[in-house]
C-alpha cells in the first residue's frame, strides 16, 4: 500500500506509513500559508492538531487536511503477479460459486467446459500463459500451475454436486440457453457484456460471435486489467 499526499496543483510525495504523510503534510501545509493559499489562523490550528496527534488515523488526517485543501489517497502497490492472481481466483470463485447455485435452483440446467476431462480442461490455454508469463516472468509459472489447480478443482466439485450435467468438449454460442451454460476463459474486458453484444478478442473468444444467455465468461486472463473484477 501507498499513501498518496497532493494539492490542488501538485504531489508532494508517496508515503509507506500515514506518520510520513503526517509529517510531511506539514510541509505542504506551511509552503501553502507561505504562497496565501491558507490563512494563517487556520495553519497554526492544523499544525497544532498535527503536531500534537501521536498516533493519528487515516480518516482522521484526511478529514483535518481536507480544511485546508490539503488530500490523502492510498493505493495498493503490485509487488508481482501475485496481486493480479489473488484478484482473479477471487472472481474465478465467485462465478463457479453462481453456477453451483443456479445449478442447484433449476436441475435443467447443464454446462459445458473447454477441453475434454476436468483435468484435461482448456481454461488456462497457452496464450494466457504467455500473457502471465509477460505480467511477472519469475512466478509466472507458480500462477499458472495454481490456477490450473484451482479450476480443476472447482469443475470436479460441479461434478460431485450434479453428476451428469457437466460435459466437455468445443464451447459456442450457438449451444447456449438458459439451460444450457457454455463457459470459457475470458479476459476482464469481455467476460460480462450486455445481451446481444459482439464478443472481442482471441483464443476461444472466437468461438462466440454474441453474449447471449448461456455464453457465460470467467477471467482467467490478466491481458486487460483485473481492477474492475
Amino acid at each position: 500500500m501507498v499513501y498518496i499526499l497532493f494539492n490542488s496543483s501538485q504531489i508532494l510525495g508517496l508515503y509507506d506509513t500515514i506518520n510520513l504523510v503526517q509529517v510531511n503534510s506539514f510541509v505542504l501545509l506551511y509552503r501553502m500559508m507561505k504562497k496565501g493559499k491558507v490563512e494563517k489562523e487556520k495553519y497554526f490550528k492544523v499544525k497544532r492538531e498535527l503536531m500534537e496527534s501521536t498516533n493519528i488515523q487515516y480518516e482522521e488526517l484526511k478529514d483535518l487536511l481536507s480544511g485546508v485543501d490539503i488530500y490523502v489517497d492510498y493505493h495498493d502497490v503490485e509487488e508481482d503477479g501475485l496481486y493480479a492472481f489473488e484478484k482473479i481466483l477471487k472472481h474465478i470463485n465467485s462465478r463457479f460459486d453462481k453456477l453451483e447455485e443456479m445449478m442447484s435452483k433449476d436441475s435443467r440446467i447443464s454446462v459445458k467446459f473447454p477441453g475434454k476431462s476436468a483435468i484435461d480442461n482448456l481454461m488456462v490455454n497457452t496464450e494466457i500463459e504467455s500473457h502471465w508469463r509477460m505480467l511477472d516472468m519469475g512466478k509466472y509459472d507458480v500462477i499458472r500451475d495454481e490456477l490450473f489447480k484451482f479450476v480443476v478443482k472447482k469443475i470436479q466439485k460441479l461434478e460431485l454436486n450434479f453428476e451428469g450435467r457437466v460435459n466437455f468438449g468445443v464451447v459456442s454460442d450457438t449451444e447456449a440457453s438458459e439451460t444450457s451454460y457454455q463457459v470459457w476463459p475470458a479476459d476482464q474486458e469481455n467476460w460480462n457484456l450486455p445481451n446481444n453484444s459482439k464478443i472481442p478478442g482471441e483464443g476461444l473468444a472466437v468461438c462466440f460471435q454474441y453474449q447471449v444467455p448461456g455464453v457465460y465468461g470467467i477471467v482467467v486472463d490478466p491481458i486487460f486489467g483485473y481492477d474492475k473484477l
